[in-house]
Order: structure tokens, then C-alpha cells, then sequence
């Protein structure tokens, strides 16, 4: 799919949710805007992490954007956070993280907002024009 208006598409991006209707929804609608050339879905953190740490010498298969949920079986997505924490300097280009949850509670935003490496606070489902705007400030 050709990428909207002139977004270039982004390398990568990473889906973390253990719900598969929720990963299945934000996939689908990446793939309409086309604005990604490769999509992974991952179902725990735990999995990013390893994927992380065994390609921190490869830029290229390093994801641009990062949608995480917070709570998932394994690893939640605080867990990631509090790892990602000592591992993101070593990352060879900038990802963009956003907290994509369910959760509507205050506390949890002001606890994501505690992590300076996180972009932004989302909620699902994610709205078309939120991706939208988010794409825009990425680019």
C-alpha cells in the first residue's frame, strides 16, 4: 500500500498485547495507512526484550515505534518499561514508545509519564486520527 499523503513509512513497528483482536485491529489499520514497511506482533514483553537485545548492533532491524499494553501474562508491560530503562541507550536509533492500554486510571498515566523515554499515553481502541497524528510527530 502507498504510504498517505508524503509519509515515509517507517522501517518498523512492534505491537506488544497479548489480545489478539486488539493486535489484529492496530495491524489492520497500520496496513490501510500503509505507513510501516514491516509489522511484528508480540504477545509478552518479554519476547521484545529478547528481540532487542539480540539485534542492538543492527539499526535496521530495530523498530521505529513501539504500542505497548501494560497488562499482559509474563511480562507486563511496567516490566518492559523498567528493563527497557537500562537498555534503551544501547538502542543504535531513537524508538518511539507509546502505552497503548485499556486502562483509564490517572495513576497509571502519571506512572507512564514518570518513564522520559515514552512518547505518549494511549487508549483503546486507537482512533485512526490518533495513529495519524502520532505518525506525523515520528516523521
Amino acid at each position: 500500500m502507498i504510504p498517505i499523503m508524503s509519509m515515509k513509512a517507517f522501517n518498523m513497528i512492534f505491537i506488544v498485547d497479548d489480545d489478539p483482536i486488539h493486535q489484529q485491529i492496530s495491524q489492520i489499520m497500520l496496513e490501510r495507512l500503509g505507513v510501516a514497511k514491516k509489522i511484528m506482533k508480540f504477545c509478552d514483553a518479554e519476547e521484545v526484550l529478547t528481540y532487542l537485545k539480540a539485534h542492538l548492533t543492527e539499526a535496521s532491524a530495530m523498530p521505529d515505534i513501539i504500542l505497548l499494553d501494560l497488562n499482559m501474562p509474563v511480562m507486563d508491560g511496567w516490566d518492559f518499561l523498567n528493563e527497557y530503562a537500562n537498555l534503551y541507550q544501547k538502542i543504535p536509533h531513537s524508538v518511539r514508545i507509546y502505552v497503548l492500554t485499556s486502562s483509564i486510571d490517572e495513576k497509571d498515566k502519571e506512572r507512564v509519564s514518570q518513564y522520559h523515554f515514552v512518547n505518549g499515553y494511549l487508549t483503546k481502541p486507537l482512533a485512526q486520527s490518533v495513529m495519524m497524528k502520532l505518525l506525523e510527530e515520528a516523521q
